[in-house]
């Protein structure tokens, strides 16, 4: 009894003993992300940005200082920890359907609401934690299960998550553009001087209508835009070679060719 006494007093010590939790570091709790900073709480090694969730409570520390202030070394949580509840302010977990941008995902982490603008263009311009439809959304090419939302690939079984290779089956891929063919990427209005002359003056995200106008001598399909070379199959594009059946005069007229 004298021994859990003490076991239990040294335990409460060691807590006292460790500093406090930044409390501008709660979104960073348990997400397994590894956003969160030194200072902030957490509940494995897998929230800290620097990889340590230093014991005894359970907070960010630089590997260096796991033993200072009181703390007594990485390791908080084995890892095992559950996710943090969710906010305020989310919904409660979404159905089988793939949820709308912003809402809490059915079992894992919420989605950035800042990401809405990148959910399903393909285009991989979405960050970690907004919603994606399949890996190709993702700059991290990772679109993990179950409910759609990017990852780190070395955090894609965290925090809920079941994996890489989510892809939904409900949702359409975002609108085209009114000047461009889907999937492709808008065109830039400012190149529109530029388009069907043959003079090579088209610049990179210009229209074309065959690889003469671009300046990169590369004038990708479905739509017909002056891209580099490198970057020719990216972004929905299918690659150098795109010839318009419309044919402009130097009188401006447009005609097609059949």
């Amino acid at each position: 009894m004298k021994f859990t006494i003490a076991i239990l007093f040294t335990l409460a010590t060691l807590a006292a003993a460790a500093p406090p939790f930044d409390p501008a570091g709660v979104k960073n709790v348990g997400n397994g992300n590894g956003g969160q900073f030194i200072g902030g709480q957490c509940l494995s090694d897998a929230d800290c940005g620097s990889g340590c969730c230093a014991n005894p409570t359970g907070i960010c520390s630089g590997p260096g200082a796991q033993f200072q202030a009181g703390k007594t070394g990485c390791g908080f949580g084995g890892g095992a920890a559950p996710a943090a509840p969710a906010p305020d302010n989310a919904a409660a977990p979404a159905p089988a359907a793939p949820a709308a941008a912003g809402t809490n995902a059915a079992g894992g982490p919420p989605f950035d609401p800042a990401g809405v603008p990148n959910v399903g263009n393909g285009q991989g311009k979405q960050f970690i934690g907004g919603q994606c439809l399949s890996n190709a959304d993702c700059a991290s090419a990772c679109c993990a299960g179950p409910s759609g939302i990017c990852s780190g690939p070395g955090a894609q079984l965290q925090a809920g998550k079941t994996g890489c290779g989510f892809t939904s089956g409900a949702a359409p891929a975002a609108p085209a553009p009114d000047n461009a063919a889907a999937p492709a990427p808008p065109f830039d209005p400012a190149g529109v001087p530029n388009v069907g002359n043959g003079q090579g003056k088209q610049f990179i995200g210009g229209q074309c209508l065959s690889a003469a106008d671009c300046a990169s001598g590369c004038c990708p399909g479905p739509s017909g835009i002056c891209s580099g070379i490198g970057a020719q199959t990216q972004a929905g594009k299918t690659g150098c070679g795109f010839i318009s059946k419309r044919m402009v005069s130097k009188r401006g007229v447009i005609a097609e060719l059949f």
